[in-house]
């Protein structure tokens, strides 16, 4: 398990994240669980950069904003939209939707805290 300060990295990928201090608010809470949240802001032509390199970054848990759901659906061959992947022994697991869905404060935190559920949301 890759880590930052012991803790499981988690990457909200997107256009435009949540800003700093709703995600300082976030990471209080889910520091006892051994996480730690930031906001990466992608644009179009870095996308495909980024979803490429994911198996082999720091980044442990990616979670998707509607914007990028259905091309990483797509990039990892999965129908409808991906939500989020997370690493777990060693290969990369998902947490998929029928279609895209957005991700607000509580849909951050219920992702967050379903962390080693591969099913449906």
């Amino acid at each position: 398990m890759n880590d930052i300060h012991g803790k499981r990295l988690i990457a909200v990928a997107g256009k435009d994240t949540f800003g700093k201090q709703f995600i300082n608010v976030l990471n209080q809470e889910i520091a006892p669980m051994g996480l730690m949240m930031i906001g990466i802001n992608i644009n179009e032509e870095d996308f495909g950069f980024f979803i490429h390199n994911l198996a082999d970054s720091k980044v442990e848990v990616t979670i998707f904003m509607p914007e990028y759901q259905q091309e990483a659906a797509k990039f990892f061959g999965l129908d409808g939209a991906l939500l989020m992947s997370y690493k777990e022994d060693g290969e990369l697991r998902f947490v998929t939707a029928p279609e895209a869905t957005l991700i607000d404060d509580r849909k951050l935190l219920e992702l967050t805290k379903r962390l080693g559920e591969s099913d449906e949301v």
